[in-house]
């Protein structure tokens, strides 16, 4: 009897009848487990229910639905059942119907990824609409098992998978991530001597801030300027750590700039497609969009703009990758 692990800690908060999420595993004669938090669990337990406490558990019961609960991670908890009982493949219910390669609520040409692979699905789940957690891609990636996102409002969706699949060539874009709440911090006229930037950026990591994106242009002259992108809550604390520092780091100007958005172009296509950076950077100039700072990778090319041609930027660029 084959078993279907399912995530529901996402429906507890919004009140959801899972009983729909079920009902058709259950008619299949498949052996249905559900994993959530335990702090959520009471929601749905009723006779029917039978609460296991490992997936051994699991193999050793004949109930065909069973709940399975755990105080933190229930998510990689998840991951971990599927693997102990040679599933392959998790289910995990979100609220929309999968994942998309961009905001279904703020661009009408959003379409929903059908199969997405792990590294991919970290870069593209950076904004809020695309609702995955990092640590259980991370899990799942390991143990080699699949994740079915599904929504639990259309039980009967598609939804998005995620899987090793950069093996097989795609060339695809994913994704066009905007990402509205990002300040630039710019530090004008710095020395040019060993070990500065180190000494920047350990004060800027002892107060608790992330930096993104850093560019660090070459410099003959004896001084350099250095930029990096921050969440845009963390502008004051920078500002003030680093206004505080000036004398020992020896700037003579720091800029903070909010009024931006980072755009993040995602898909193995970025790698493995001839000029997609060209492509993107012809796309921003035919539209009159600045550049204020870029970053690459493997899978991902990041730009900033300004926040008022961001919508444009991610149209634009979604129009000519993503058919």
């Amino acid at each position: 009897m084959a078993y279907v692990i399912k995530y529901i800690g996402n429906c507890a908060a919004k009140g959801v009848d899972i009983r729909p999420l079920y009902r058709s595993d259950l008619e299949k004669g498949e052996k249905v487990i559900l994993v959530c938090e335990k702090k959520t669990s009471h929601q749905y337990i009723d006779d029917s229910v039978k609460i296991i406490n490992s997936p051994i558990d699991a193999a050793n019961t004949d109930a065909p639905l069973m709940m399975l609960c755990s105080d933190t991670d229930a998510m990689q908890l998840t991951v971990e059942c599927a693997y102990a009982l040679y599933t392959g493949r998790c289910q995990v219910y979100i609220e929309n119907d999968g994942l998309y390669t961009a905001d279904p609520y703020g661009s009408r040409r959003a379409k929903r990824i059908d199969k997405i692979d792990y590294d991919e699905v970290v870069e593209v789940c950076t904004s809020e609409f695309n609702d995955v957690n990092s640590a259980m891609v991370e899990t799942a990636k390991k143990r080699g098992i699949a994740l079915h996102m599904l929504s639990y409002r259309q039980p009967d969706s598609q939804g998005s998978v995620i899987k090793e699949v950069l093996s097989l060539g795609s060339s695809m874009i994913k994704g066009v991530i905007k990402e509205p709440e990002i300040s630039i911090v710019s530090l004008v006229d710095i020395p040019d001597v060993p070990g500065i930037a180190y000494h920047i950026f350990q004060a800027v990591s002892d107060a608790g801030v992330v930096v993104d994106m850093i560019s660090l242009p070459a410099s003959d002259y004896g001084s350099q300027d250095i930029s990096f992108t921050i969440n845009k809550r963390d502008k004051h604390t920078v500002n003030r750590i680093l206004s505080a520092r000036q004398e020992e780091f020896g700037f003579s100007k720091l800029v903070v700039k909010d009024n931006v958005a980072k755009i993040s172009v995602v898909g193995s296509g970025v790698q493995s497609g001839k000029g997609v950076a060209a492509t993107v950077f012809r796309i921003l100039y035919e539209n009159n969009i600045s550049l204020r700072l870029i970053s690459t990778s493997e899978i991902k090319i990041s730009v900033i703009v300004d926040k008022s041609s961001a919508d444009l930027a991610v149209h634009k660029i979604h129009e000519v990758f993503i058919k």
